[in-house]
């Protein structure tokens, strides 16, 4: 019996249920600012279909990210415990089932929703776990592609509520890809010494100046500056959506500045707070717009 509970704890341990939970509520969120409650929604059929085959997915997908990496975590303190590099679960069934899970995740979008999400599902596990895991250890260019299939929620958010991928639709995307560098940076400068140890080119640890660094996180956030002129209208959500990404700017060139893991770790906890604050404004937005982000 003991066993069998360790064996499932392992399995829940293995689908990163934290971020599994996150990319869950990103892309519930993008559709409530997507109307999937309005006249031209899905309602909760859509809603609870969606969630359905983000969830399978991200089982898989994470799955088989710990058997990719399950030689490699044994030389990094944050990740030798995890449960198929200390040998707590059986690497020939974690494939078996990041496959099978993995696999299902792309038929039920394909099925539940439709062939645009199957495809955007595809594309996710390819991009994740073909392109972006092996490169870790290549190139310290992994996160620019890894940041790619890792903004798909609001993809499957948008297909969910209305069929389409609309303009709004690719900027939520947009939002999610310039975010991951702010929030992934955060974390390589926090276990820098932990990533070198394992052997993963992440920016801190190839680039000893910091200035890519720098670069990568303040850019980013400009790049949110930017995108958030054009997802919201002149008005009070603009104020309050630039007011928060000037804070998040703050704390990221605090933390390049500074080079400190106390002022790395502000800039990882203003990152998750800054996207549930940023989508409560984008589905407050919705609802002053309307039709308008479906014409």
């Amino acid at each position: 019996m003991t066993n069998n509970f360790s064996y499932w704890g392992a399995l829940f341990e293995m689908a990163k249920p934290r971020i599994t939970l996150l990319l869950e509520i990103i892309a519930a969120a993008t559709f409530l600012a997507l109307g999937g409650f309005g006249p031209h929604g899905t309602g909760w059929l859509g809603l609870v279909n969606m969630l359905i085959a983000v969830g399978i997915l991200s089982v898989g997908i994470f799955t088989l990210n710990h058997w990719i990496e399950r030689f490699s975590d044994r030389d990094m303190a944050r990740t030798r415990e995890r449960p198929l590099a200390a040998g707590r679960f059986p690497a020939a069934a974690a494939l078996v089932w990041g496959l099978f899970m993995t696999g299902l995740g792309v038929v039920v979008s394909a099925v539940a929703i439709n062939l645009t999400m199957g495809l955007v599902a595809l594309f996710t596990a390819v991009g994740y776990l073909v392109v972006y895991t092996p490169l870790k250890y290549k190139t310290v260019f992994h996160t620019a592609l890894g940041a790619l299939p890792g903004a798909t929620p609001p993809l499957a958010g948008a297909l969910a509520a209305t069929g389409v991928l609309t303009g709004p639709a690719w900027l939520m995307f947009g939002l999610l890809v310039l975010w991951q560098f702010p929030h992934f940076l955060a974390i390589e400068l926090i276990y820098k010494d932990d990533y070198g140890r394992g052997g993963v080119k992440v920016a801190p640890v190839v680039d000893s100046s910091g200035v890519w660094t720098k670069i990568q996180i303040v850019g980013a956030t400009l790049g949110l500056l930017v995108l958030t002129g054009w997802l919201f209208p002149v008005g009070p959500l603009l104020v309050l959506g630039l007011a928060l990404t000037f804070v998040f700017l703050a704390a990221g060139v605090k933390a390049v500045n500074s080079g400190s893991k106390k002022a790395a770790k502000a800039l990882f906890r203003a990152s998750l707070l800054y996207l549930p604050l940023y989508f409560v404004l984008l589905i407050l937005q919705f609802q002053i717009v309307k039709e308008a982000w479906h014409g």
